[in-house]
């Protein structure tokens, strides 16, 4: 993902601050039942399950752990698991989680854990050598900045200007096939790939993006950035934050088209999954805490990006534009905590390889 991001924000703090990621995972459970019994392989047969966008980890050990009982109940024996991410992530968080009691180590100690350091819209390990493929929260990012964007005021796909929205979708589309291909080469014949990703509802005028509301204080934040001359207006117009939630019918383009030969479409569709803040605010009533933990879960999956893109430009340097951006972003939930929601609709799309 070379010239989007470098990753999440590394040293534990992506897993501390990743809750809504996790029910994003768990949403999934029957999905992966549905997908493991969907595989056409042969008893006994050696099995790898990938994990594509691992970050640090902790998220990924349970949904791996059930992978694998899902083969073992298959007649798998030998098994392995490849973790992927970016080379700038934060390997050894990850290490330490597969050591740790949380581990599926713990209960399949004889499997391999390997990593794969490589941007996933390349194939990132040998041909027809997966089995089982799981993305959670990760294929909605995109590989690079659209080319030429002109966006002085807004960030997100939601707020495009609709001359420059069809920029930030022709990207998203070619990452979106590029990323399936690579995966039609990695999966065996008869293997499958689960992906979870942000989605938006194209049923509906205009059109329901995950995660607008969010998108929408980040960028009310960084425009005071802006607007007090800290960060300069012309890199921020060149700038869009590069995560792209997709309809079903842009998630299953490709799989009508170009790679209608080697993916075979099982299941797509929208599920709404809570903000797990919102839930804990609803119920205790804390504005402060909810203000804290919802921008600690957004600087987890946001700062590297947006260091990348924009605060390195800033005038007093990265640090302060980051901390400054945060910290309003946290000061207006606290005082406004109903008028940003994080309204999140997951979307899943299996896949099997033909063969």
């Amino acid at each position: 993902m070379t010239g989007a991001t470098e990753g999440m924000v590394g040293g534990g703090y992506y897993d501390a601050n990743s809750s809504f990621q996790a029910k994003v995972a768990a949403s999934g459970n029957s999905l992966l039942e549905q997908a493991a019994a969907a595989l056409m392989v042969a008893p006994g047969c050696q099995a790898t399950v990938a994990d594509y966008g691992c970050s640090e980890g902790r998220n990924s050990m349970a949904i791996v752990g059930e992978a694998l009982t899902l083969l073992a109940a298959r007649g798998a024996t030998d098994m392995a698991v490849l973790h992927n991410d970016l080379p700038t992530n934060d390997w050894g968080t990850l290490a330490a989680n597969l050591a740790g009691p949380q581990s599926y180590l713990k209960v399949f100690p004889a499997v391999r854990a390997l990593f794969a350091p490589h941007g996933f819209f390349e194939r990132v390990t040998l041909p027809a050598s997966i089995t089982l493929g799981m993305s959670g929260s990760a294929a909605h990012w995109l590989s690079r900045q659209p080319t030429d964007t002109d966006m002085p005021r807004t960030l997100y796909r939601s707020d495009a200007p609709q001359d420059q929205l069809p920029k930030i979708l022709a990207q998203a589309a070619s990452d979106w096939e590029s990323f399936l291909a690579a995966r039609a080469e990695e999966l065996q014949p008869g293997g499958v790939l689960l992906v979870q990703m942000l989605g938006s509802d194209g049923a509906v005028d205009p059109v329901r993006v995950s995660a607008a509301g969010l998108m929408t204080l980040m960028n009310v934040c960084i425009l005071t950035l802006v607007d007090d001359g800290e960060i300069p207006s012309d890199v921020y117009a060149g700038y869009c934050f590069p995560v792209v939630p997709r309809t079903i019918a842009e998630a299953t383009a490709p799989l009508a088209g170009p790679l209608a030969d080697r993916l075979e479409l099982i299941h797509c569709g929208l599920t709404p999954v809570a903000s797990p803040y919102q839930v804990a605010f609803d119920k205790t009533g804390d504005a402060a805490t909810f203000a804290r933990d919802y921008t600690a879960f957004t600087r987890a999956f946001s700062e590297s990006t947006l260091r990348a893109g924009v605060f390195r430009f800033a005038r007093g340097g990265a640090d302060n534009a980051a901390n400054r951006m945060y910290a309003l972003m946290q000061k207006a939930l606290a005082a406004h905590p109903g008028d940003y929601p994080f309204d999140d609709l997951t979307l899943a799309v299996m896949v099997r390889r033909r063969g």
